[in-house]
């Protein structure tokens, strides 16, 4: 019988996006096997939307919170602790600390890996002994020292835990809502809203691409650029903004195609999640998304290139449901792979 592993998950962030998400759906599939601890700040709720992964976390999971001493000394506290047989540490805010640690001789004898849920930084991970790449261009670009200790797992999608049913009345409700015309194309687009998302180009190629006046376009999510992303969309009724939501991915049954105008995804977990839903979709070639999509190359356009854009924004509004293979991107499969990666140094 395999033996139980101890595993120190720690993440210093303040909202829940992707790697958020990424940290309750691991934790919560290794909790069955394994004893299983997040290290997280006192506070983890966005202070612009409220996100917050406390509200996304298996029961099982145990959660210790840093308090009034801050990260690094609650960090230096359970590293030296004995109570884990490995440390997994995620994004470079913890992983740098970490590495701050163990340079120091503060960190104690267990090993550590991290998952790169964005690019490689010496200073945040040069100290690790494993790194978990979720997309090829990560592990391309390695030196070649960490590479030998890289591997490579991508992100996954769960399938939605709704009914068919329900999902259809989702749909039915919020395209009400949206005051979406019988018959009307839906188009959906969903991240924060930030400079890398570029949804300032998406709003510029919607408004030159001359679809079909019933065709929509619906934002998901928030961030520093909605205000004037909102004011670049003026003049534009047929582009909605929904705001922060909760009940994604369900929330993809009210679309009829998603798009992905990113200038960088270090994943694509969104796109995968669109897929999951059997939309067509159309995305830059950026980071992961070259990955996800290296057998349909057609629904890849060019990073920033407005016409490229336009041109697959009118592909979409013709494309119908389109059923993907999605079996490389199941959690119970990843999860296996992780304990593999953790077995080669505990």
């Amino acid at each position: 019988m395999t033996s139980r592993l101890r595993i120190l998950h720690c993440l210093s962030t303040r909202e829940f996006a992707g790697t958020e998400r990424h940290l309750a759906e691991l934790s919560a599939i290794q909790a069955r096997d394994h004893d299983v601890t997040l290290l997280l700040n006192r506070r983890t709720a966005d202070p612009l939307t409220g996100g917050d992964i406390s509200g996304f976390l298996c029961p099982d999971v145990k959660v210790v919170r840093t308090g009034a001493v801050g990260y690094l000394p609650a960090l230096a506290t359970e590293l030296r602790s004995g109570r884990y047989d490995i440390v997994h540490t995620h994004l470079g805010r913890a992983s740098a600390r970490v590495g701050w640690l163990r340079r120091a001789g503060l960190a104690g004898a267990v090993p550590v890996v991290a998952t790169l849920h964005t690019s490689y930084r010496g200073r945040s991970y040069g100290a690790h002994d494993g790194l978990v790449c979720v997309a090829s261009w990560q592990q391309d670009a390695l030196p070649e020292k960490q590479r030998e200790i890289s591997t490579l797992i991508p992100n996954w999608t769960i399938p939605p835990r709704s009914t068919a049913e329900q999902r259809a009345g989702l749909r039915e409700r919020m395209r009400r809502d949206w005051n979406i015309p019988p018959g009307g194309v839906v188009i959906g687009a969903a991240g924060r809203m930030v400079e890398e998302k570029n949804f300032e180009l998406l709003i510029q190629a919607w408004k030159q691409a001359g679809l079909r006046p019933g065709t929509r376009l619906v934002l998901i999510g928030d961030g520093p650029e909605r205000a004037e992303l909102e004011r670049a969309a003026q003049g534009c009724p047929e582009i909605l903004f929904t705001g922060y939501r909760t009940d994604m991915p369900d929330l993809l049954a009210a679309f009829d195609a998603f798009v992905v105008p990113s200038r960088r995804e270090a994943f694509g977990l969104v796109l995968v999640e669109a897929m999951e839903a059997g939309l067509p979709v159309c995305a830059t070639a950026a980071g992961g998304m070259t990955d996800i999509l290296a057998e349909a190359p057609e629904c890849l356009v060019a990073p920033g290139c407005l016409a490229s854009l336009m041109a697959g924004l009118r592909r979409l509004e013709e494309a119908g449901p389109r059923l993907w293979d999605m079996s490389r991107y199941r959690i119970d499969a990843a999860a296996r792979q992780v304990e593999a990666f953790y077995r080669r140094y505990c």
